[in-house]
């Protein structure tokens, strides 16, 4: 470890033409505090530590080396608040210091210190998380996961939990949820519930129904607060619809949920009538189109407003909707949000058979086209699938340009990248 801190201090006090007296002032700082905080009598605070630093006009972190020795006791445990407070703002200010701290607990020969040092840095890593800086915290989250010497602890399998939170959009993510579901047992039960929320909800994000509707049944039999209840069955219910469940199945657990409170309540209206949409009864799509009308959440309505106009063939008032939600449509195509994007590509397909509706078989090739393309890209098997078919639906009208995309859409390297 580097030279002691209080040397260094001094060493720059006498470098500034600086005394006790001064730093006292510079700081706010009593000078007894001062002097006996150099003369080894009272322990350093970073708090105090970042004031000094300020006073002597030097770089924030121009003490920090010399801070570590600081933040472990006598026997090599590390003292929960220093090295927390320590650890949160060398992450925060985007220093470097803190991953000597970990080189040092890393290095500790007894398992049971380590362990103990690795609770302290878990708990680092959980004030982040809270905090805000949930992907500054990601590495601790990592470090507790590959370190700690007890791998079936409260805080590994937390740390897999928030790992998984952190990825859970990314192509990481799809491989994050193995890991929390080997260590869920070993989870407080407040973090088990959470977990099955979000691996419900990542599922369904992913389109895998089946397993969005099993973890979702998993999360009602062990929720206990109505916001977790209320998740569990609006999860199945939107499964259900697309596992080829009846409309009366839906409508059942959307009567069950709007009981639990104003806001599941309010929830039911739009998701009934989206029911209805989904399952072909499009003479709702007024009803519904009226209901969102002024509500933030409009957007989410659209692709399915465009799917009713389509097959009811009000072609005017979808030329009205694309005018009108012009930019959102724009924005959706740069969005790399996956719900976001499997909106987008739900509206882009409905566009389409929009197109084939008019006679414009050219145009509706060239769009299917690329939905399939994307779809393929972020993994959407179905909607790749749905487009193949309409393909061969219109491929009489399909021209040499068409077909070109299509062969290299099917060559077996991208083939082999699906899901």
């Amino acid at each position: 470890m580097d030279a002691d801190i209080r040397e260094r201090i001094v060493l720059s006090m006498e470098e500034k033409g600086v005394n006790r007296t001064d730093l006292s002032r510079g700081t706010g700082v009593h000078l007894s505090e001062i002097s006996r905080i150099l003369n080894r009598k009272q322990s350093l605070s970073l708090k105090k530590l970042d004031l000094m630093t300020v006073a002597l006009d030097l770089p924030g972190d121009y003490f920090y080396p010399n801070y570590i020795n600081e933040c472990f006791n006598e026997s090599g445990i590390l003292d929960k608040r220093k090295s927390e407070q320590f650890i949160y703002k060398c992450v925060t200010m985007d220093y470097d210091e803190h991953h000597v701290l970990l080189d040092l607990v890393v290095e500790e020969r007894s398992k049971t210190i380590r362990n103990k040092n690795c609770i302290h840095i878990f708990l680092a890593a959980e004030k982040l998380f809270e905090s805000g800086f949930e992907n500054n915290a990601l590495s601790l989250y990592e470090f507790i996961i590959e370190n700690m010497p007890d791998h079936f602890s409260q805080e590994v399998a937390v740390s897999y939990f928030r790992r998984f939170y952190i990825l859970r959009l990314t192509d990481e993510g799809k491989y994050a949820i193995g890991h929390v579901l080997e260590h869920i047992a070993y989870m407080p039960e407040s973090f088990q519930i959470l977990s099955y929320v979000w691996i419900t909800a990542t599922f369904y994000v992913q389109r895998k129904w089946k397993e969005s509707l099993y973890y979702a049944r998993k999360l009602e039999r062990m929720a206990i607060t109505d916001e977790h209840y209320g998740r569990a069955l609006l999860y199945q219910s939107l499964a259900i619809t697309s596992l080829g469940g009846t409309l009366d199945e839906v409508l059942t657990l959307i009567e069950r949920y709007e009981k639990i409170n104003d806001y599941y309540a309010d929830l039911a209206i739009g998701n009934r009538y989206c029911a209805y949409l989904d399952f072909g009864r499009y003479d709702y799509v007024d009803e519904y189109f009226n209901w969102l009308e002024g509500r933030n959440d409009i957007v989410a309505g659209l692709p399915r407003i465009l799917e009713a106009y389509v097959q009811l063939r009000r072609f005017d008032d979808v030329k009205q909707l694309l005018i009108r939600f012009q930019k959102v449509i724009q924005d959706w195509s740069s969005s790399m949000h996956p719900y976001q994007q499997q909106m987008y590509l739900r509206f882009r397909y409905a566009y389409a058979m929009y197109l084939f509706e008019k006679g414009y078989d050219s145009e509706g090739l060239f769009e299917v086209l690329e939905v399939a393309r994307t779809s393929r890209q972020i993994g959407n098997l179905d909607r790749f699938n749905q487009c193949l078919l309409v393909y061969w639906k219109y491929k009489d009208s399909a021209t040499v340009e068409h077909e070109h995309i299509y062969i290299e859409m099917l060559e077996i390297k991208h083939i082999s990248k699906m899901p």
